[in-house]
């Protein structure tokens, strides 16, 4: 009984522990993830919906006081067999003490 007890609680508070410390993803994570989840989706019009993103660069990261953070990016995308290269930049606004996705330089984006 004493285990068992002794048990639960190990588990209850690692399950408590690891939902306190979040997705862990850091910034450069999300810019990342949302490089590669929405560039390819035909957002930006020189870059087809079905395009393979590779070789992601971030650049600078500038905060915009009062508004958010601006994230210069570089990569290539292959789209049928060919490799392109593309430079733009992504904003980012404050969401508490977050940040979203607001604006994709030179493409139709509408943040949700």
């Amino acid at each position: 009984m004493k285990f068992l007890l002794s048990q639960s609680i190990c588990i209850l508070t690692l399950v408590v522990l690891m939902s306190s410390c979040g997705d862990g993803m850091t910034f450069n994570d999300q810019i990342t993830n949302d490089i590669k989840t929405k560039m390819g989706t035909g957002i930006c019009k020189d870059i087809p919906s079905g395009s393979i993103i590779s070789n992601i660069k971030i650049g600078e990261i500038v905060p915009i006081e009062g508004l958010g953070t601006d994230v210069t990016i570089e990569f290539d995308y292959e789209v049928n067999g060919e490799t392109k290269h593309h430079s733009s930049a992504l904003l980012y606004v404050n969401n508490g003490s977050s940040k979203k996705l607001g604006a994709i330089g030179g493409c139709e984006y509408e943040m949700k």
